[in-house]
């Protein structure tokens, strides 16, 4: 019986010391891949569209840049592709390439997903003056 009640404190001590432990805040992490239609309307890759992901309200909090490679991969100035913010939030993606206006654009939104890696494709299209937009 000893033995019994010695083995039940120990369970409850390492129960307690595990139980208490400092919370882990969630990550919300995301990728994007630019591509096109072409003229057999097959999706090819995007190589240096300028892309912008932000929350769609003034003075936004997050803010992340980065250009399309050869692969259509999103990278920051850094080469990293793959994003993160310490927040839930929802995103307006923006990604053209050319000048101003550009000659493609196209956007989407992305929800964030708390420990997980949300992806989104752009597609671009050529830019039409007041019909391109989100």
């Amino acid at each position: 019986m000893n033995t019994f009640r010695l083995f039940a404190l120990a369970a409850l001590a390492v129960a307690g010391l595990t139980a208490c432990g400092p919370k882990e805040a969630p990550v919300y992490r995301f990728k994007i891949k630019v591509v096109a239609i072409n003229e057999d309307g097959l999706v090819i890759p995007l190589q240096n569209a300028q892309v912008r992901a932000t929350a769609p309200v003034v003075n936004a909090i997050p803010d992340f840049e980065g250009q399309s490679g050869t692969d259509g991969i999103v990278r920051d100035a850094n080469g990293n592709d793959l994003f993160q913010y310490g927040l839930p939030a929802v995103l307006q993606i923006t990604a053209q390439k050319g000048g101003n206006p550009p000659v493609v654009f196209g956007c989407s939104y992305l929800k964030l997903v708390a420990d997980s890696t949300a992806t989104v494709e752009i597609v671009v299209q050529p830019y039409v003056e007041g019909v391109s937009g989100c």
